[in-house]
C-alpha cells in the first residue's frame, strides 16, 4: 500500500534531501515558479490545442488550456487535501490542503509541455517518420527499447525528459521538481516497451530509456507499487486528479471553443452542457435536469454568450466537486494500486461527461481545416527530421567528407537549441534531434520547414 508520507516527498533530483526551497509558504511553490518562467512553458502559446494555427486568440492554445487545467487541478488538489486532513489522515506535519493544490496545479501546468508541434498529429508524424526511416538512422548500438522511444514517440515521455534534462540545471536534475510533483505529473509510469492497454497507466510511455533510471529513483522515493512488469508502476494517486482536471476542461472548454469557431451550434452545446451544469437535485434524469434549467427565468434572460459562460462555469464546478468525492470514495483502492479507471467515470456525471467527449470527437475534432493542417504536419515533420537526422549522420563522417549543407544545418540546430551537439551515441544524438523538433511551436515548425525547402528566406 502506498503511503501519503512517501507520496508527498519534497526530495529533488540533484539536491540534498532537506535543501531549502526559498519559499517558506510551501516547498511546492518552487515547482510552480520554475514551470511558470520556463521557455518550454511559454512555447505552448503557439501550440495546437484543438484548432491548429488559430489567429486572434479567440480559442484556446495549449498555454491557455494548461492554465485552465491548472486552475481546476488546484481546486481538485485542495479539495482532496482538505478532506484528508478533516478525516485525520496521517500526513507529514508540514503539509496543508494548499500543498495538495500546488502539487496538482504544477502537474497540470506541465502536463502538455512535451507536446510536439501540431499535438497528437505531430506525435503520429514523428512515429511515422521513424517507422519509414528507422533502418537508415538506427544503428546496432541501439537497443530495441531505445528504438521504441522513437517508433512510439510520446509527448508525455518527452515532457518528463524536459522537466528532468532540458532546462535550468539540464543534465543535473533539470527543473529539479519535487518527487511528489513529478509523480503527479507522470500519467503513464512506464516506458515504450510496456504493451498493456488493459491497464490505465500502461497505455502509453511516460519516460524514455534515457530517463528510466531516474524514474526508478523517483518511484522508489514515492513508494509507487510495481505493476508486475519491469517497466511499469502504479500511478501516483494525485496523477488521477491531474488527468481529471484535463478531462474536465476537454469535456467543457472544447465545446465552448467549438461554438466560437462555428464548428457546432450553440443549441447542440447547450444540449450537452446543461445536464452537467444543473445538479441532480433538479431532476432524476438527464432530460429532466436539462429541461428544468432551460425553463428557468434567470437563464432565459441571458444572452447566448452569457448562457455559454454560465454553462461552462457551472459544469466545471459540478464536475470538480464530484471528482473530489470520487477520489475520497476510492482512496483505499488508489493507495493500493487497485483503481483502474478515470475518476470522472465513477462520478454521478459519468454518462453526461462521456456524451460531451463523444460529441466533441464527432463534431469538432474532424473539421476540414483541422484535418488539412494535421495532414500537412506529416510533410512538415518529414522535412525537418530528414534534414536534421541526415545532417546528424553526415556529421559522423570525417571532417573533410561532411557536406556544406549538413554542417550549416547542425550549426543552425546548435544556435536554435543553444547547446553543443553531442555525438557520443546514435541514441542520444537522435534524442537531441527530437528534443529540438518537438520543442518547436506550430508556426516555428512551419517557418523552419519552409526555410529548409527554400520557400521562405
Amino acid at each position: 500500500m502506498m503511503k501519503w508520507h512517501d507520496l508527498l516527498s519534497t526530495k529533488r533530483i540533484g539536491e540534498a534531501a532537506n535543501a531549502p526551497t526559498g519559499r517558506e509558504e510551501s516547498p511546492f511553490l518552487l515547482d510552480l515558479d520554475r514551470i511558470t518562467f520556463s521557455s518550454f512553458f511559454r512555447r505552448l502559446q503557439d501550440k495546437t490545442q484543438v484548432h491548429p494555427l488559430s489567429v486572434g486568440g479567440r480559442v484556446r492554445s495549449r498555454l491557455t488550456h494548461s492554465i485552465e487545467v491548472a486552475s481546476v487541478g488546484r481546486s481538485l488538489g485542495f479539495g482532496v487535501g482538505r478532506k484528508l486532513l478533516e478525516k485525520g489522515t496521517d500526513l507529514p506535519a508540514h503539509i496543508t490542503a494548499h500543498d495538495f493544490g500546488y502539487i496538482v496545479q504544477v502537474a497540470c501546468l506541465s502536463h502538455d509541455i512535451g507536446n510536439p508541434p501540431f499535438g497528437h498529429a505531430g506525435e503520429a508524424a514523428i512515429q511515422q517518420w521513424f517507422e519509414d526511416h528507422g533502418d537508415s538512422v538506427f544503428d546496432d548500438t541501439m537497443s530495441e527499447a531505445e528504438k521504441l522511444d522513437f517508433l512510439k514517440f510520446e509527448g508525455n515521455a518527452q515532457g518528463f525528459r524536459i522537466l528532468n534534462r532540458l532546462d535550468y540545471f539540464k543534465a543535473d536534475g533539470g527543473f529539479r521538481m519535487s518527487h511528489a510533483t513529478l509523480g503527479a505529473f507522470t500519467k503513464y509510469p512506464g516506458d515504450a516497451t510496456t504493451n498493456t492497454n488493459r491497464l490505465i497507466e500502461g497505455k502509453k510511455a511516460g519516460f524514455c530509456q534515457s530517463e528510466k533510471a531516474l524514474f526508478e529513483e523517483i518511484a522508489q522515493s514515492l513508494g509507487l507499487i510495481k505493476r508486475g512488469e519491469d517497466t511499469l508502476w502504479c500511478r501516483h494517486p494525485l496523477a488521477y486528479l491531474m488527468e481529471a482536471a484535463d478531462d474536465i476542461c476537454y469535456r467543457v472548454a472544447d465545446l465552448e471553443d467549438g461554438v466560437t469557431m462555428e464548428c457546432v451550434s450553440f443549441r447542440d452545446v447547450e444540449h450537452h452542457l446543461a445536464p452537467l451544469a444543473w445538479s441532480h437535485k433538479h431532476g432524476d434524469t438527464i432530460e429532466a435536469r436539462r429541461d428544468d434549467l432551460l425553463a428557468q427565468d434567470f437563464y432565459q434572460a441571458k444572452s447566448e454568450s452569457e448562457k455559454l459562460g454560465f454553462l461552462r462555469s457551472k459544469a466545471i464546478s459540478n464536475l470538480t466537486k464530484a471528482t473530489v468525492q470520487a477520489f475520497m470514495d476510492h482512496e483505499s483502492d488508489l493507495l493500493n494500486g487497485h483503481f483502474d479507471n478515470e475518476l470522472l467515470a465513477v462520478t454521478p456525471f459519468a454518462e453526461e461527461a462521456q456524451a460531451c467527449k463523444k460529441f466533441a470527437g464527432q463534431s469538432i475534432f474532424g473539421t476540414r481545416r483541422k484535418l488539412e493542417i494535421e495532414t500537412a504536419s506529416f510533410e512538415l515533420v518529414d522535412v525537418l527530421l530528414s534534414r536534421f537526422c541526415g545532417a546528424m549522420q553526415d556529421l559522423e563522417k570525417a571532417k573533410g567528407d561532411r557536406s556544406a549543407v549538413s554542417q550549416k544545418s547542425m550549426r543552425l540546430l546548435n544556435m536554435m537549441d543553444n547547446q553543443p551537439f553531442d555525438t557520443s551515441s546514435r541514441y542520444h544524438t537522435l534524442l537531441q534531434v527530437t528534443d529540438f523538433i518537438s520543442g518547436l511551436s506550430d508556426r516555428a515548425a512551419v517557418n523552419l520547414a519552409n526555410v529548409i525547402r527554400g520557400n521562405s528566406i
